[in-house]
């Protein structure tokens, strides 16, 4: 197939994206003779058993390192001894686009691509995105060894860039997010090892206990694709006595530098202040589980509100155990508690979608958005909120929303049909806020959620409609599952 530039890698598979057989050898090969191969294959050079089964890579970067600045003997050193293992694998039909996602997330250029236990080709991560402008691999090593926060706003804007590549190349939404997320999770990492040493230059010196940063809502669902206002928090280990200023002084310090950095690079401050500088969401383990067992213990207004978006978490720097201890709370003790589950369900099913009687679309009449929908309330909210009731009442480890509702189908909840139907609605409903909001972007405006139906195109008109109505159906379930019109 020519022109692979051109090759979506949301539509492509794996074997479509490969230039030949892999260039294998055994391990005992010399270095000498690996370099010959490579000089004569343009290529790495994969290191393979008896059987055909991959043990490693030998690359450019291998030779340089390990024999040349190493001053090795090329004729006496063997393919075994220096090359890069594991070899990353992945299957021929997988999508391209899962190739791409593991090389950004393990910030690698090749994969090898495995049929039947045997070595069928290598899989450079140029042959993916040659004609891309922003090359998510590079650019995750960029923001990996960026020196400043003004290199890492640079890093940020880049993915804003990827982003309207990849809508442009026909992506789906949620896989787009997932990159988005891979990114702006290294982001948050770099900004975090900078805050680190700027403390220790003051004096500060490390972190007393070992902490871990989460991230809530979109974000921890991997659902957001341009840059929205942050909502994250700070939890440390529970420290001993003689430690307890000690830790409160430091990661206060720790958590402010480090929002001041992110807002720096381009991510805004949350306007309800839902960020780990608010000394409420930077606390110990305790305190933190504390607070969720509250909120599901007495389910007013204002714990509902806390829980629909502290609920949704995701460790992403530090100790990950303390974040996964709170998920592991919510799983073992959420299911048990149909109060509170009931209190979230009637939040869900009580959120009006802006259908009117005929089936038309209803929008305000006056106001600063009239003639607009917004679209994160009209059906975002109702699928997300729902995905959330499911996973809280059935324990799932799944944080997104397409994965809660496939599971909860896998649990009997939905025909599987059902579920699909769900999940498509609710990545239409994604796609169509992403294409308005980069609408806005190149416009020069701050990114919205409000679209007016008549700009619509008649095939989004209808999609809208339609995922409106599956969201009814949704709100339909649980009111009957969890017979909300009686609760109190």
């Amino acid at each position: 197939m020519g022109g692979l530039g051109e090759l979506s890698v949301f539509v492509h598979r794996v074997r479509d994206f490969l230039r030949g057989p892999a260039v294998t050898c055994p391990p005992g090969t010399s270095v000498a003779d690996v370099a010959a191969l490579m000089q004569r294959a343009g290529a790495a050079v994969v290191v393979v058993g008896p059987d055909g089964a991959p043990l490693g890579i030998v690359t450019d970067r291998d030779l340089r390192t390990k024999v040349v600045a190493a001053r090795r003997d090329a004729g006496a050193t063997r393919a075994g001894d220096v090359m890069s293992a594991p070899l990353r694998t992945i299957a021929p039909e997988a999508f391209a686009f899962e190739a791409l996602l593991e090389m950004t997330r393990r910030e690698i250029h090749h994969l090898g691509v495995v049929e039947a236990g045997r070595v069928a080709g290598l899989l450079a991560s140029d042959d993916l995105l040659m004609a891309q402008a922003v090359h998510p691999v590079m650019l995750a090593r960029e923001i990996a060894q960026a020196p400043s926060r003004e290199a890492l706003a640079g890093c940020a804007a880049g993915v804003t860039a990827l982003v309207q590549r990849l809508v442009a190349d026909g992506g789906r939404v949620g896989d787009i997010a997932r990159i988005v997320a891979e990114l702006n999770d290294r982001i948050v990492t770099r900004i975090l090892a900078q805050a680190e040493a700027a403390l220790a230059e003051r004096g500060d010196g490390g972190p007393p206990v070992t902490y871990c940063w989460l991230v809530f809502g979109s974000e921890a669902r991997r659902e957001q694709t341009l840059r929205t206002d942050q909502d994250n928090g700070l939890v440390y280990a529970d420290p001993p006595p003689e430690l307890v200023s000690r830790a409160a002084e430091y990661f206060t310090r720790l958590a402010d530098e480090a929002i001041a950095g992110l807002i720096a690079v381009g991510f805004p401050p949350c306007p309800g202040n839902a960020m780990a500088s608010n000394p409420r969401w930077c606390q110990p383990l305790a305190v933190w589980r504390e607070y969720f067992r509250e909120w599901m213990a007495r389910p007013t207004p204002a714990h509902i509100l806390a829980a629909s978006m502290y609920f949704d978490l995701r460790p992403i720097v530090g100790a990950a155990t303390l974040g996964e201890s709170l998920a592991a709370l919510l799983r073992d003790e959420a299911p048990g508690q149909r109060q509170f589950l009931t209190a979230m369900t009637k939040d869900v099913v009580d959120r009006r979608l802006p259908v009117g009687l005929f089936g038309g679309l209803r929008v305000p009449r006056s106001g600063p958005r009239r003639g607009a929908l917004d679209l994160k309330g009209a059906g975002g909210m109702q699928f997300v909120g729902a995905a959330r009731v499911h996973a809280l009442e059935l324990g799932l480890a799944e944080t997104g929303t397409a994965e809660r509702f496939l599971a909860a189908g896998g649990r009997g909840l939905y025909d599987p049909a059902v579920a699909t139907q769900i999940v498509d609605a609710h990545e239409d409903l994604l796609r169509l806020r992403l294409a308005h909001q980069l609408a806005c972007v190149r416009e020069g405006r701050p990114p919205d959620n409000d679209v007016r139906p008549g700009d619509l195109s008649r095939r989004d008109d209808v999609l809208l409609r339609e995922a409106l109505r599956v969201a009814g159906r949704v709100q339909a379930r649980l009111r009957e599952r969890f017979a909300t019109d009686f609760a109190l």
